[in-house]
């Protein structure tokens, strides 16, 4: 094959360009609405506590719900910088910047999501035991991510 720039299958055809960046949005059509009712779910706890709840429980619902705003937040981005880039897309720099704004928000949802496990296992176990197992999924998604690129 050549190194012509009308060989690249990607360059070759504006629609097929613009299809890698609605595969990249395809993803914020799920994680979005997710997030959203994980936000939600987490809402409502903060407005109606259970009665066990004590301060430091509830700073830590407060955090999971500021994790949460933050990683809707973020999956929304991709979006909004399409909608204001569109004229002048770059597609590998959209994709870069889209790659960007997913880990920031799937670390802020991770955290909540560990927050709220710790809250849950809170309510039945002690302190350092329920966010000790609150933290064993996510250890094993850390083995599994860093097995599997290495």
């Amino acid at each position: 094959m050549s190194s012509r720039t009308d060989d690249d299958p990607v360059k070759r055809s504006s629609t097929e360009r613009y299809s890698r960046v609605a595969s990249d949005l395809d993803w914020v059509i799920v994680l979005i609405p997710a997030s959203s009712i994980f936000f939600g779910f987490l809402l409502h706890i903060s407005v109606n506590p259970p009665s066990y709840f004590h301060y430091s429980d509830s700073i830590i619902l407060l955090a999971a719900l500021y994790a949460v705003t933050l990683a809707t937040g973020m999956f929304a981005m991709p979006v909004i910088y399409h909608s204001t880039h569109y004229h002048q897309l770059d597609v590998n720099r959209f994709l870069l910047t889209t790659k960007g704004y997913a880990m920031i928000g799937i670390f802020c949802l991770m955290v909540a999501m560990y927050l709220g496990l710790g809250l849950a296992l809170n309510s039945k176990l002690p302190t350092p035991v329920a966010y000790g197992l609150a933290s064993l999924p996510f250890i094993f998604i850390f083995l599994r991510f860093f097995k599997q690129t290495h």
